[in-house]
């Protein structure tokens, strides 16, 4: 083994993928829990309009308090499925959509399939750049036959990975590859009938 590789692999490791991990799933801190339940193909919002969703069932619109000193803000959604979940259930599709005045600021399409138990499925970070009241709305694209009891959790304070420290990690990593491949390579070579 090449006397640098340890190194490497241990720098690499923490530069690339644990510093990107700890920056998207640990870092910020949760600011709201919110548990969904009402669902309807219609509801009225906060200023008075009517959202109707046709051949679908969407939550109850959540409104939240968000600004920039919030940055970078996050939204999960984690699903309990009940035990007596059918086996055959189809996938649930779900259509998430955070708004302000009317205007799409995050807008994501789910896929989760229906197994017993806590299922947890992100939605990305979102940069909040005007302070102000936003609007979640959650959509059920066909019918279930498997209803999850649902919550929404918004995560603030998310750090943004530096993309050169993670390219650097991984850099890292490459070139630890490169250095023990061509070590064994000249170990191969050393080797009688080599």
């Amino acid at each position: 083994m090449h006397p640098m590789v340890p190194l490497l692999l241990v720098l690499g490791l923490l530069l690339g993928p644990a510093y990107y991990g700890y920056c998207v799933y640990l870092s910020g801190e949760t600011a709201q829990r919110i548990e969904l339940r009402e669902r309807s193909d219609r509801w009225v919002l906060p200023d008075g309009s009517i959202l109707r969703f046709h051949n679908s069932l969407a939550y109850r619109p959540v409104e939240l308090d968000l600004s920039p000193d919030m940055n970078l803000v996050s939204l999960r959604l984690e699903l309990e499925f009940p035990r007596e979940t059918p086996a055959d259930a189809p996938a649930l599709q779900y259509q998430a959509t955070l708004q302000q005045s009317g205007s799409a600021t995050l807008e994501r399409t789910l896929t989760v399939d229906p197994e017993p138990g806590r299922r947890k499925a992100d939605f990305g970070t979102v940069e909040i750049n005007f302070p102000g009241r936003y609007l979640f709305l959650l959509e059920e694209s066909g019918h279930a036959r498997a209803t999850p009891a649902i919550t929404l959790v918004l995560r603030h304070k998310i750090e943004q990975p530096n993309r050169y420290v993670v390219w650097i990690g991984l850099l890292l990593l490459l070139v630890a590859f490169v250095l023990q491949t061509h070590a064994l390579w000249q170990a191969r070579q050393r080797l009688p009938g080599g």
